[in-house]
């Protein structure tokens, strides 16, 4: 073999490994990997809006539910008591707002007798008074009436107070009655509690962390077990600042999740933090110690899961690795 053939191979040897770099690196480039990833779901902690003492339990552990499923029932028998109670106070404030009624009518009947006594002392006042005036009555005569006339008048103003005084603690009529609206709110606050008793599933999706057991004492507002809803899967992949060049929302990824190594799942990315790991967490770094090290740092991707597979179900947490193809956006 010749020496100019030699160097003709060596040449196109050394010019294929250039292509080949070169195709690798623009890959690379527009194809950005990273196995730092995870599954990631909605999670709803579940707990109960009333306490009591469990009487019923309607799931188990790792159990697939439908929205509106009951999942477990606190003993409602206390409950049912605070409604009868409640419904009981609520026809006593009934009942005391029609005899306040029957009051201002009562005050407003003296008020019309009390009127027609006034006009009576007046007609008389006017004519002893006008019979003394011509020395035709005398003087106590007229003493007498002014006395019976300023009694009346004194009537009437307190039998108007009295009826002003009836209508303050009657207040506003019908359903605008403050008391009547206090007494059915708290009807309607017992009966909500009584429906409370039942807890139902707010979404579909998995019970995880569930220890539940009758005879449970449970607190209101405090969590007994989670919910994963299993109706969005998203995967958190953790990018290098580098890699994040030619990303963008609505570029496809393939995703392959360490449960199935021979299964890959596809995704979209649905956003991109505008801050890096380091950043939100609760010790960030400082670099202006003076003690400075450059390290590349990671950006979380949210990438939403196409498609589901009864046969692959994913697992909140899972490791994965993703590949972004970023090639048509060029």
């Amino acid at each position: 073999m010749s020496k100019l053939l030699k160097s003709l191979i060596a040449i196109a040897i050394i010019a294929t490994i250039i292509v080949a770099l070169l195709f690798y690196w623009q890959y690379q480039t527009y194809h950005p990997s990273t196995d730092d990833a995870y599954v990631q779901a909605n999670v709803i902690q579940i707990a109960p809006q009333v306490s009591g003492q469990v009487e019923s339990i309607d799931t188990t552990d790792n159990q697939t539910v439908k929205k509106g499923q009951l999942l477990f029932s606190i003993n409602p028998k206390p409950f049912v008591y605070k409604v009868e109670q409640a419904k009981a106070q609520l026809k006593q404030t009934e009942q005391n707002l029609t005899a306040k009624a029957d009051g201002v009518k009562t005050a407003e009947a003296l008020v019309s007798q009390r009127e027609a006594e006034a006009v009576v002392a007046q007609k008389n006042y006017d004519r002893i008074i006008y019979l003394a005036n011509n020395d035709q009555a005398t003087k106590s005569e007229a003493d007498q009436v002014t006395s019976q006339l300023e009694a009346a008048k004194a009537a009437l103003t307190a039998a108007k107070t009295e009826v002003l005084k009836a209508k303050a603690e009657l207040g506003a009529a019908g359903d605008q009655n403050a008391d009547l609206e206090v007494a059915q709110e708290n009807v309607n606050a017992a009966l909500l509690n009584l429906q409370y008793t039942k807890v139902y599933a707010p979404e579909d999706g998995i019970i995880t962390n569930f220890a539940l057991r009758i005879g449970d004492v449970v607190t209101a507002d405090e969590e007994v077990f989670s919910l994963i809803e299993n109706n969005v899967w998203w995967v958190d992949a953790n990018y290098k600042e580098t890699d994040l060049t030619h990303l963008k929302t609505g570029q496809k990824a393939k995703i392959n999740i360490d449960i199935y190594p021979d299964y890959a799942f596809t995704g979209v990315i649905d956003s991109i933090s505008s801050g890096s790991g380091a950043s939100s967490s609760i010790l960030p770094p400082e670099n202006a110690t003076g003690n400075w090290v450059k390290v590349a740092q990671r950006f979380p991707v949210k990438i939403i899961i196409n498609h589901l597979s009864a046969t692959h179900p994913l697992r909140v947490g899972a490791s994965a690795t993703v590949t972004i193809d970023a090639s048509l956006d060029k």
